[in-house]
């Protein structure tokens, strides 16, 4: 009886327990790790350039100082600069008008150009283009043109700081009273270099006339010359040649004479007292600033209506070295003191453009 008993509880625990354990909650399932993220993709790296091609035009010899300056600055460019960039370039020289904008749309048409640079009078040529080419930039240098913004970019080249220097050494070393000038267009970027030099001139003598004489052509070396003799014959004793040609006539005369744009002191040493020169670097370096703004760092285009120029104090002139004797050193020391005065801002050459009368 007892062991029967005992058998029933036992059954009953037994029974229990396997009830109690079915009604257990069950187990919560282990915690599954999340998957692991894939490594972000890294956008490609955008391709650094290094080489810059630019198409020149010009209405002149590429060997006239004033594009020759610019292919100067160029090469210097090429030496040093910032971005790691070596310009190369073509040019086409010697046109003008339609024949011009022809030459224009088919550089742009190539897709092989980075900047095409119209280094004169360009700007109706390229306001008829540029708008098809909106990734391409366009520069234009120089008078006869109007500002148009956005990619075609407007520079000149005033000269009156170094012309003004010239001036200093025309105005001590004359005897007669009477300088000349020899240039070839009343227009905006010769009468600046005019007016300086006879500002100059006038500054250390006010004594001072001159004499001046537009050939009506960029190039015409013989026609130059023969106005220079002109020029002489009036009395000039000393000759600004704004253009090429007037050496020969001051040598036969055994008179001196300055260089414009370019040192041209290698071309008549007996004749060449200094020369206002010019230097494109600045202009380079604020184009070839623009072009990578816009190439890699993604900013539009940005230029300005008004033309973009710099003077003696930013590098875009300055006045080539006196050689020889022919220049005596209180001639030289007053010029060079002039010019460190105009670098610091104590003189202020004024730029005026009007074309300046005859005396």
């Amino acid at each position: 009886m007892k062991q029967t008993n005992l058998s029933r509880i036992f059954a009953t625990l037994l029974i229990l327990s396997i009830v109690l354990v079915g009604c257990a909650p069950a187990a919560a399932p282990a915690a599954e790790e999340p998957p692991a993220e894939e490594p972000a993709a890294e956008e490609p790296a955008v391709e650094t350039p290094t080489d810059l091609k630019i198409a020149v035009l010009t209405g002149s010899s590429i060997e006239q100082p004033y594009v020759a300056t610019l292919i100067n600055a160029f090469d210097r460019f090429n030496e040093e600069n910032e971005y790691g960039l070596t310009i190369s370039y073509d040019y086409t020289e010697n046109i003008w008008g339609d024949e011009a904008e022809v030459a224009i749309r088919a550089y742009a048409e190539t897709g092989e150009y980075d900047i095409i640079w119209a280094h004169s009078a360009y700007s109706d040529q390229v306001a008829n283009v540029m708008d098809e080419y909106p990734e391409l930039m366009f520069v234009f240098a120089g008078s006869g043109n109007t500002g148009l913004g956005e990619n075609a970019y407007f520079v000149f080249a005033h000269l009156q700081d170094c012309a003004y220097l010239a001036g200093v050494a025309a105005g001590m070393m004359t005897e007669t009273n009477v300088l000349g000038a020899v240039a070839g267009y009343p227009y905006e970027d010769v009468t600046d270099v005019l007016n300086g030099f006879i500002d100059g001139a006038k500054s250390v003598n006010e004594d001072i006339k001159v004499k001046i004489a537009y050939i009506e052509s960029w190039y015409d070396p013989p026609k130059a010359e023969e106005t220079t003799y002109a020029l002489i014959a009036a009395g000039a004793d000393l000759v600004y040649a704004e253009r090429f040609g007037c050496f020969e006539a001051l040598a036969d005369k055994g008179l001196y004479g300055f260089g414009n744009y370019g040192d041209q002191y290698d071309m008549a040493p007996d004749v060449v007292l200094t020369s206002a020169t010019l230097g494109f670097d600045p202009h380079v370096d604020y184009i070839i600033g623009e072009w990578w703004g816009h190439a890699v760092e993604d900013k539009p285009w940005n230029a300005s209506v008004e033309p973009v120029w710099y003077g003696l104090a930013d590098g875009g002139c300055d006045i080539a070295p006196f050689r020889d004797d022919k220049a005596p050193q209180e001639v030289q020391d007053a010029v060079m003191a002039t010019r460190d005065e105009i670098i610091s801002g104590a003189i202020k050459v004024e730029l005026k453009v009007e074309p300046p009368e005859s005396d």
